[in-house]
């Protein structure tokens, strides 16, 4: 186990952390490295894909809160949380509750894409606002049903933002968008929550090597006509180490 005092028994929750290659699953493992406790939560139970957004399966949360109690000797809950739905973050929050009596870390983690690849002026609306429904408002819904039982000792709040945010994303306006009005949310939240004890930050992944990074390559491959292999070399003359990150 990693040596960190400030987390041990602590509770984190972490929404979007059904995919076992995602940044949310490495959060989750992660912080059972350091002794805390963990909610994973995701959009599931039903197909993988509804609506075009990707669901992680009830079971695989399940295996991967089991792998880390057994790996990390923490306690670890699976959870159905849907970001675009209160009802569901408000019983998800509800059971938080009930076993762990408070939150000490939120990571909004969740995010996704539609309407990709298409410019700005001819983005589908219904596609925009489904996009930054998961990525803005469901960082919001999720924070404000959380808040309550962070309240009373010092805590933080981690937002997943994205480079997208804070460079041009073309052919991919909406999520540049919604990732950029997150990090202003980000800030207004850190100054509102700060006299809370409560602090509040993004970070802005670039490159990394996720199943939701294949689309990125996808877009840049549309967008120069370049082949998948040929569009990966080319996001990579972006990085100064020439690769993409790993989630851990």
């Amino acid at each position: 186990m990693m040596s960190d005092e400030g987390l041990q028994g602590k509770t984190a929750v972490i929404t979007g952390a059904g995919n076992r290659t995602g940044i949310g699953s490495a959060i989750a493992t992660r912080l059972a490295a350091c002794g805390a406790n963990v909610v994973v939560t995701d959009l599931a139970g039903g197909p993988e894909v509804a609506a075009g957004i990707s669901r992680g399966s009830l079971e695989v949360l399940e295996e991967i809160s089991a792998g880390l109690r057994a790996e990390y000797r923490v306690e670890a809950l699976a959870l159905s949380l849907d970001v675009c739905d209160s009802s569901s973050i408000a019983e998800a929050i509800a059971s938080i509750g009930e076993r762990f009596g408070r939150i000490d870390a939120l990571f909004n983690n969740a995010g996704t894409v539609f309407g990709a690849p298409s410019p700005l002026h001819e983005y589908d609306v219904d596609a925009w606002k489904r996009t930054l429904d998961v990525n803005l408002t469901g960082m919001l819904r999720v924070t404000k049903a959380a808040v309550p039982l962070m309240l009373g000792a010092p805590a933080a709040i981690v937002n997943t933002s994205s480079r997208a945010g804070k460079t041009p994303a073309a052919t991919n306006g909406a999520y540049s968008v919604s990732k950029a009005a997150m990090i202003m949310a980000t800030k207004v939240m850190a100054v509102e929550l700060a006299p809370h004890g409560i602090r509040v930050n993004a970070i802005c992944p670039g490159l990394i090597r996720t199943d939701l990074q294949k689309g990125t390559v996808a877009l840049t491959a549309h967008l120069w006509g370049l082949s998948l292999e040929e569009a990966e070399k080319k996001l990579h003359e972006g990085v100064p180490l020439c690769r993409m990150g790993t989630v851990e």
